[in-house]
């Protein structure tokens, strides 16, 4: 029977985070492991907790399999990656999407997509270290690069992976050539050329999936599992051009999710049904 996951290969697994009763936030336990095959019964625990000065601000759980022992992984909140300071979404702890509360835009300026939105307005991060303000304009060149490839807005990716990223992220490939022929050399056409994707994104609740298939299909991380309480299941982001569409049931390392709910202007897509 196939496997959800190769053993030996990286995991990239996320669950939603849920407060107790003292507000304390802990992954939402899968009730199945990523290497299990279809029918196969587990039994998950959590090996240790992770605490983090960037990211997540909290303890992240890593995980293991005591009836497939075949290595621990970490269950990231929705909207993180592995070694991510900021999310690439802005969601809450549960998963749903956050947006602004006046306009029902997308937080970007709270993700790693802030660095190409301040250069896209000509704002160029501190080359020091002020006070109280962690960004730094090397920082802000390499996530504009990264960026770039995650939206398919570099002018570095070859076509076919190009058109995939476009599949992926739901919108037409024509909109990411413009944006890699827009690319240029200054920091803000290239801020630009990444914002005028994510301006195109649909703002629906499956908006995570997207752009975390997005990044597999770039090679920025591995293929994502997402744990879906309700299903009882791990829904795996697609990463070749021959599978399943991504998933449907859904709809559209800055603050982590642990603050993000509480954030000023910031509320939860209604629309979001997780």
């Amino acid at each position: 029977m196939p496997r959800a996951h190769a053993p030996g290969s990286p995991v990239f697994a996320t669950t939603p985070y849920e407060a107790d009763e003292a507000g304390v936030l802990h992954a939402v336990l899968p009730s199945r492991c990523v290497f299990a095959a279809a029918g196969e019964v587990c039994s998950v625990f959590i090996d240790h907790r992770r605490e983090r000065k960037t990211g997540p601000c909290m303890p992240i759980a890593v995980v293991g399999c005591s009836v497939h022992p075949v290595q621990r992984y970490t269950l990231y909140p929705p909207g993180y990656v592995p070694y991510g300071r900021k999310p690439v979404v802005a969601t809450s702890a549960a998963g749903p999407v956050l947006r602004k509360a006046q306009t029902g835009d997308a937080l970007w300026e709270t993700t790693v997509m802030s660095a190409a939105v301040d250069a896209a307005d000509e704002e160029r991060w501190p080359s020091g270290s002020p006070a109280g303000d962690t960004r730094r304009r090397r920082t802000q060149g390499r996530r504009i690069e990264r960026a770039g490839r995650l939206v398919g807005a570099h002018p570095a990716l070859d076509e076919p992976t190009r058109e995939r990223i476009a599949a992926r992220l739901g919108v037409p490939a024509m909109t990411l050539r413009a944006a890699a022929r827009s690319w240029g050399a200054s920091w803000t056409t290239r801020g630009a050329a990444i914002v005028s994707v994510l301006l195109s994104l649909s703002l629906h609740a499956d908006l995570p999936d997207r752009i975390l298939a997005a990044g597999a299909v770039a090679g920025i991380w591995a293929p994502p599992h997402r744990w879906e309480p309700s299903r009882h299941s791990w829904i795996v982001s697609p990463s070749e051009p021959a599978e399943r569409p991504p998933f449907k049931g859904l709809s559209s390392r800055g603050p982590p999710p642990t603050n993000l709910p509480g954030a000023k202007g910031a509320v939860v897509d209604p629309h979001s049904g997780r």
